[in-house]
């Protein structure tokens, strides 16, 4: 603890020459450094014991040492009896859900045994992966006759990774699929090339994979602060780690712990790594219970995301939909006309076309921000199949108008469209003049 004190009281000797920005983070990392290694007691779901010295990792965290050929792992051990509320959410609920439903919210067939999931997530000795970065702790989940089981294998020291890296390939042939958080970019390769530099196969090469991260994006990217995971449990489920440690002080929480063996400075990261883990649980059945309502949400702004998910998906009827739901709801003019014109272009995929002509006419209204895409294909509307070309060529005149000057590259596609409209309605009329 002296060490990383000394350290930062030397940076923070130099803040004179820190960029304010710079400063600023640096300042929140001493804060919390400061924090985790204070003596306060600590709320979290479950309480710790933190305010008691002298215990044993066992004492701390419930848990056992495994004997392998390459050193003891300890293995953390904590069951959530799924018939209780996690948050706002029964995660009993997963068993609700079939092998169609993980096919329509994650492109994955062959789910078809919820209890064949395997959750995983890694804690490491750096953030930025490569090779040198280390998993000092493997932590997995699965659920089994509504309970979820959460083992952490942790190495105490660097020189037990093959012995834990045996165990987790253990479990190889007990689950068919891996559930992530990111796990595609980061946990899983990772985890790969430490089997690899430790001259073993990598056990999760072959593995169905679900990583949530997209789905969560694609679904609340609109509507929420941010997609990290524990925003999903305070603006999704209703639920707060109070004096959680952050992520980005794990892997200096670790290090100090192998210099001086207190495990109470670890016992953080058993806690912020187990309910990482259940809140994927969490998190897996709140996607696909939003993929399967088609009630509306209460933010519209995840109506808007899924208007997009299921055009992306062909599904034009789940679309429109949700598009209604956004345009019946208060949100901004922008969303408002964004929302229009995606939802008119459904239209025109079907040929409803006085549906989208309602919708294109109403996104040119004088409150909206300028965007040609409605000017263009009413002109391209009444060209091709009205054969006006007096009302394209309004629709034309009037974008040329409204503009921005900078656009030079459309200004001039509009110019050759409004040439092309005035030579064609000019030959209409010399056509009915000779006629007549």
């Amino acid at each position: 603890m002296n060490s990383i004190r000394n350290r930062l009281n030397q940076l923070y000797n130099k803040a004179d020459q820190t960029p304010p920005e710079k400063l600023e983070q640096s300042l929140q990392i001493r804060r919390e450094l400061e924090r985790l290694y204070s003596k306060e007691k600590v709320k979290y779901f479950a309480k710790t014991k933190l305010e008691q010295d002298n215990l044993t990792l066992p004492e701390l965290v419930r848990g056992s040492w495994i004997n392998t050929n390459f050193g003891d792992i300890f293995r953390g051990e904590y069951e959530f009896d799924m018939t209780n509320l996690y948050g706002n959410l029964n995660l009993n609920k997963i068993y609700n859900y079939n092998s169609t439903d993980f096919q329509t919210a994650f492109n994955i067939d062959g789910i078809t045994n919820q209890e064949k999931l395997l959750f995983i997530d890694t804690e490491t000795t750096g953030l930025a992966g490569g090779s040198g970065t280390v998993a000092f702790m493997i932590g997995v989940g699965w659920i089994q006759q509504n309970v979820f089981h959460v083992h952490q294998y942790f190495i105490t020291e660097l020189s037990h990774e093959e012995g834990m890296l045996e165990l987790i390939g253990n479990l190889k042939n007990k689950f068919d699929c891996l559930v992530s958080y990111n796990g595609k970019s980061y946990d899983i390769p990772l985890l790969n090339t430490r089997f690899i530099m430790n001259r073993l196969s990598p056990v999760f090469s072959d593995f169905s994979h679900i990583d949530l991260l997209h789905p969560t994006r694609s679904l609340w990217k609109y509507s929420m602060t941010n997609c990290k995971l524990k925003t999903v449990e305070c603006e999704l489920l209703d639920l707060f780690r109070e004096e959680d440690i952050p992520g980005e002080l794990i892997p200096q929480v670790y290090f100090d712990y192998l210099k001086d063996g207190n495990p109470q400075k670890i016992e953080r990261i058993f806690y912020h790594n187990r309910f990482d883990i259940i809140t994927m649980l969490a998190n897996l059945i709140l996607i696909m219970k939003s993929y399967q309502s088609v009630l509306p949400e209460k933010n519209p702004l995840t109506e808007y995301a899924k208007g997009k998910i299921f055009y992306r998906k062909n599904n034009f009827k789940r679309s429109i939909t949700h598009y209604k739901y956004v345009l019946d709801s208060d949100i901004s003019d922008t969303r408002r006309q964004k929302t229009m014109l995606e939802l008119a272009e459904i239209y025109k995929k079907e040929k409803n076309y006085p549906e989208a002509i309602i919708l294109w006419k109403s996104a040119i209204n004088e409150t909206y921000p300028f965007f040609l895409e409605p000017f263009i294909e009413l002109a391209k509307y009444y060209e091709h199949y009205e054969k006006n070309y007096q009302i394209a060529l309004d629709f034309v005149n009037l974008a040329e108008e409204k503009i921005p000057a900078r656009r030079a590259k459309d200004i001039q596609n509009i110019e050759n469209r409004k040439n092309r409209l005035i030579s064609k309605s000019q030959k209409l009329k010399n056509k009915r003049q000779t006629v007549d």
